[in-house]
């Protein structure tokens, strides 16, 4: 079908992969944690796809291919993204208190920008098109479902590209469902969320010094 052989194992594979924690897991679970409305994740969570839909065009009409044979292509959108990272990660440091008033529910207005539907979009979006390592992942993954005897490669990868979306993209949403729970526990107090976005803004420092250390010494 398509064009692609071992459907089953790719289904398999697939999803166990999204099982393991990245930046994009991350972003997501540190918005869903630190947001009242779970519209923000969600959000989020669709950026993050959107990005994924655009990696997959890209390998599947061999742009890919690019990135791959240019070291320092690769090397300026890996240290952007890590700059990216480091932004987010001073932003949920800088931020002051819950995004929730515990004592009233009301939302505390100078969190209007964290919780703009909009705006968690455009950052999933941008979390996930700084990361060139999914480009190389989608380069060496997706053609080993592709029937040897293929004419074209562009509609199959299209295929599994956008079956590793749907799959991811329901992943992240089982992520915000269960992560929406426990963060309605850590709501009951504001130093609570104020330290989950302490929590958060330190995991995207971090992960942006990491990309920041494998550009200058890997």
């Amino acid at each position: 079908m398509f064009g692609i052989e071992k459907i089953s194992l790719f289904f398999l594979s697939s999803l166990i992969l999204c099982l393991i924690p990245g930046v994009d897991m991350i972003f997501i679970l540190g918005r869903t944690f630190t947001s009242r409305r779970w519209l923000v994740p969600v959000a989020a969570a669709l950026g993050i796809t959107l990005g994924l839909l655009f990696h997959t065009c890209v390998v599947a009409f061999g742009l890919g291919f690019f990135l791959t044979h240019s070291p320092l292509a690769f090397q300026i959108v890996r240290t952007l993204g890590g700059a990216y990272l480091l932004w987010l990660g001073i932003q949920a440091l800088r931020a002051e208190g819950s995004v929730i008033s515990v004592s009233n529910g009301e939302q505390d207005p100078k969190q209007n920008k964290t919780e703009s539907l909009a705006t968690n979009f455009i950052q999933g979006l941008w979390v996930n098109l700084l990361n060139p390592k999914v480009v190389l992942f989608f380069l060496s993954y997706l053609p080993q479902f592709v029937a040897p005897n293929v004419t074209s490669m562009t509609i199959p990868l299209l295929f599994l590209g956008g079956m590793f979306c749907l799959i991811g993209t329901c992943w992240n949403l089982s992520l915000i469902l269960v992560g929406s729970l426990i963060r309605d526990l850590l709501l009951q107090k504001a130093s609570r969320m104020l330290w989950m976005n302490r929590i958060a803004g330190t995991l995207f420092v971090l992960l942006a010094l990491q990309i920041f250390w494998e550009v200058l010494y890997q």
